[in-house]
């Protein structure tokens, strides 16, 4: 992999990992249009995932510095939309991810050779792109105290599903949490909130299988991890602007004709 291809696929995991549009479904994408889908760029797919959850991490920091200081029992002066209900929101991260663990698990199994098919990525990137459009409708704001388990548990079931390449982590949260009546401020940071765990679970599952098939060059992983970190950091603020704006759903008309495009080129390519 030259350090162009890196920069490229950086800035797609960057982009791609928060707006809604899959991170997974876009890489498997590029990378069958270059024919590198295999083990060995197994590595540099990891990296990227633990820049982005750095750049989310780093984002929210005022957010989880909340949280923990609430699990203590402690108040602190910075205003957030989990403010007073700290243990409970923590509570609902840990009971979302309970789903989203077991069908992602279950899904992974099934294995390369269905996550890599340029047709079933495009057909999951136009179902995604009619989640958008069907939760741009304005529905009653719920706070974190209006919010109950029920909520986190729908909201970790969509997570889980998410693992398909095709299918957006934050696009099918943020719409499903949407849909539940979720305010739209609480529904974006609560779904990248527990895309944190998520993450990382499956950065630290991939991690030991990712050592055996090191094939790209340290200094082009690098140039990859700073690339994706920036990118992803910035687009996490446009994608809370976006949704503020209610013009989350735009993503769809990018989402069908990709989608389109990925099934005529798997049959007519």
């Amino acid at each position: 992999m030259s350090d162009r291809e890196a920069i490229i696929l950086a800035i797609v995991q960057g982009l791609t990992e928060f707006l809604p549009v899959s991170s997974s479904g876009h890489l498997v994408l590029l990378q069958n249009w270059w024919g590198q889908l295999d083990d060995s760029n197994l590595l540099f797919d990891v990296m990227l995932h633990c820049a982005t959850l750095a750049a989310i991490v780093l984002y929210f920091r005022h957010d989880l510095l909340a949280l923990g200081y609430g699990l203590l029992g402690r108040s602190v002066n910075q205003p957030s939309v989990f403010a007073g209900a700290e243990r409970r929101t923590i509570g609902y991260v840990v009971l979302a991810s309970i789903p989203t663990a077991f069908i992602g698990l279950g899904i992974e199994s099934l294995g390369i050779e269905v996550f890599g098919r340029p047709d079933i990525v495009g057909f999951l990137l136009i179902i995604t792109g009619l989640v958008l459009w069907i939760g741009r409708a304005d529905r009653a704001s719920k706070g974190i105290h209006e919010m109950t388990p029920k909520h986190a548990l729908v909201i970790g079931i969509v997570q889980g599903l998410a693992v398909l390449p095709g299918v957006s982590r934050s696009g099918s949260t943020i719409a499903g949490s949407l849909m539940l009546g979720l305010d739209r401020e609480l529904a974006v940071r609560f779904s990248l909130l527990i895309s944190i765990p998520a993450i990382l679970g499956a950065t630290l599952l991939e991690m030991t299988k990712a050592f055996d098939h090191m094939n790209v060059a340290l200094g082009t992983v690098l140039i990859g991890m700073v690339t994706a970190g920036v990118v992803g950091y910035a687009s996490i603020s446009l994608i809370l602007r976006l949704v503020q704006q209610d013009r989350f759903y735009l993503f769809a008309y990018y989402l069908w004709p990709v989608g389109l495009a990925a099934i005529l080129w798997s049959y007519l390519g």
